[in-house]
């Protein structure tokens, strides 16, 4: 049963039944076994209203394969904080979730901070007396160092808006940033639109008493009049850390921007806390996907010289999305790609170099202005839609997988149905943009449990090789760093990234850069990065495939004496299913049925047997 709460409504009883999780409020959990994880804490009391910021972090810790558990936090005030950090060693207090608290709540984080926890403060956790007045200063402002409770001073401007500045490229990359999101000057910036403005509190740093450990400030938030307030910052306390967050993440998750939760998360779970967790790529291996959108018949005559001139080479597995009416702009125009006419002979031969995929409703240009119009409902998207995959799928003889949408135009609730409906399992994706391949949300809610977005990586506010010559007029030299960076943080990251553009890119200039040199160089780094066993390049549906297996793996990280044992079950299998274990902590895996490999900081346990259950020890250190 797929693990994912597929409703926000009444978040406890769907947590319960959805995840097998037992009651959220149970102490005797939380006290009496010995299994690693993280707490996600709320206010029952605001359980309701923040079901949907509750929805995104379960939804991104379960993609990230963390073993997590919700606790109300009222029932923690009854349980030995210090005694309790060697098993469940943080606590993330999210945004909207944790807006009201009882101030005897600050003793406990005190104690447990001091025992060596870790605790994650999002947006405007701790603002709000019980009775929902704001405080003069956050319960957390000590902790923290940082005050984001600023209503006695500031009112109603106590929240702004601004963009976010990391200080410099190292800040960014261990939040999870890829170079792709940041201009120039460090600021997130998206796909269309630049650099991205956010919510933010009016946050300050907080006067720290005499040898009080200082505030380390990884990104400001600067508002319209160059203002500038903490956005990301750490601190020590006793022998624990904060890290405070001044973004609404769960907020937007919800609202088609996964990055900054994902990024965040992945920090403090695997950076910061050292949480063993299951990797959600084959092998515990960083990927990429190349996607090539083809939409019309000027793609004939390119794709013959993409395969004379070496960009089909052997071992690179592209996803290839194919628009295959014979028209283009209007019905009837003959500008079409005409898969079951003249571009047939194409389809056949692209088959070969990766997985085919529909490229929208039979018509790119047309489809995409109907849908956008609203001319066209969800039952003419659905004609067009399933005579496109039907064609591709009655010449390759293979059932298409994956989904692009025609110049983006994608109303998210009714292709989530139509998708699923369909049996695909992925989709190229305009919004979340330079994250991770995931289960994607609108308006608060997730789209579908089974169907995996593909957010796009974009260059600053670019994407495709073709947007970088038109409207950037970058050189070959700046996009092949791009394209190497973006390598080198899938390897490093051990996370998925998608790159798209179009076969004519290659060959069409607006300014007169050629990027075939730099390209066909990038793919033999690509070719090389794979031999070596660093990165795996592969179509989304077999990334997505792999991440739903994943999801439906149970684990359970079991602290018995001086040792952990690790249990795993699926019954879909665990073959490739890999966990991450802190080298720090732990001994080396040593068990039949696993290969491993490390790097400076974990063991990638990788089950090599065809079984779907898997218990194993490893030592404590």
């Amino acid at each position: 049963m797929r693990k994912y709460l597929l409703t926000i409504a009444a978040i406890a009883v769907a947590l319960t039944l959805a995840q097998g999780i037992s009651s959220l409020k149970s102490v005797s959990r939380i006290s009496a076994d010995g299994e690693v994880r993280v707490m996600v804490g709320y206010n029952p009391r605001l359980e309701a209203e923040s079901a949907g910021e509750l929805a995104a972090f379960v939804s991104v810790l379960e993609e990230e394969g963390a073993p997590y558990q919700m606790v109300d936090l009222f029932a923690l005030l009854d349980l030995d904080a210090a005694g309790l950090v060697e098993k469940v060693p943080a606590l993330i207090l999210p945004d909207r979730a944790c807006a009201s608290l009882n101030s005897i709540f600050a003793l406990w984080i005190e104690s447990y901070l001091q025992a060596g926890g870790e605790v994650a403060i999002v947006y405007d956790a701790g603002v709000r007396s019980l009775s929902g007045s704001f405080l003069p200063h956050s319960f957390f402002a000590g902790f923290a160092g940082v005050d984001h409770a600023t209503y006695s001073e500031d009112g109603r401007n106590a929240y702004t808006t601004g963009g976010i500045r990391f200080r410099g490229a190292a800040a960014a990359a261990s939040c999870g940033i890829p170079p792709g999101k940041l201009d120039a000057e460090f600021y997130l910036c998206g796909y269309g639109y630049g650099r991205l403005t956010y919510p933010v509190a009016r946050s300050r740093l907080h006067p720290e008493p005499a040898g009080g450990s200082p505030v380390e400030v990884l990104a400001e938030a600067v508002d319209q009049d160059g203002n500038v307030y903490p956005a990301i910052t750490v601190k020590r306390h006793g022998a624990g850390r904060v890290l405070y967050v001044n973004l609404p993440l769960g907020h937007l998750k919800g609202h088609c921007d996964d990055l900054p939760l994902r990024g965040i998360l992945r920090r403090f779970l695997f950076s910061d806390v050292e949480l063993p967790h299951l990797m959600n790529v084959p092998g515990g291996r960083g990927g990429l996907v190349f996607n090539w959108h083809i939409d019309a018949n000027d793609d004939w005559e390119v794709l013959d010289r993409m395969a004379d001139d070496g960009f089909f080479p052997p071992g690179i597995d592209y996803s290839i999305h194919i628009c295959a009416g014979e028209s283009l702009d209007e019905p009837g125009d003959g500008k079409g790609f005409d898969a079951a006419g003249v571009g047939r002979r194409f389809v056949t031969d692209l088959a070969k170099h990766g997985a085919i995929g529909s490229h929208g409703g039979w018509y790119h240009n047309y489809f995409a202005r109907q849908v956008d119009s609203g001319a066209w409902g969800e039952s003419e998207i659905r004609e067009y839609v399933q005579r496109n995959t039907d064609c591709l799928e009655k010449i390759t003889g293979k059932k298409v997988i994956e989904y692009s949408a025609p110049a983006g135009v994608h109303p998210p609730e009714v292709m989530a149905r139509l998708l699923t409906g369909m049996g695909m399992n992925s989709y190229y994706y305009t919004g979340d943009g330079g994250s991770a391949p995931n289960r994607s949300f609108n308006d608060g809610e997730c789209l579908a449990a089974d169907l995996i977005a593909f957010p796009v990586m974009p260059l600053a506010g670019v994407a495709s090789l073709g947007e970088m010559d038109s409207e950037l007029d970058l050189p070959p030299d700046a996009v092949r760093g791009w394209l190497d960076a973006t390598l080198g943080f899938c390897a490093k990251e051990r996370s998925v990234r998608l790159l798209y553009s179009h076969p004519y890119n290659l060959y069409l200039s607006v300014n007169g850069n050629d990027y075939r040199e730099c390209f066909r160089g990038w793919l033999a780094e690509l070719d090389s990065l794979q031999n070596a066993g660093r990165l795996t390049v592969a179509p989304m549906g077999e990334f997505a495939g792999f991440m739903l297996r994943m999801l439906d793996t149970e684990q359970v990280y079991a602290r018995e004496g001086n040792r952990m044992r690790i249990t795993l079950s699926n019954p879909g299998g665990l073959r490739d299913i890999t966990v991450a274990i802190p080298a720090a902590d732990y001994g080396r895996p040593d068990a039949a049925g696993l290969s491993v490999t490390e790097d400076d900081r974990w063991y990638y346990a990788v089950i090599e047997e065809r079984t779907d259950e898997k218990s194993f020890f490893v030592d404590l250190r």
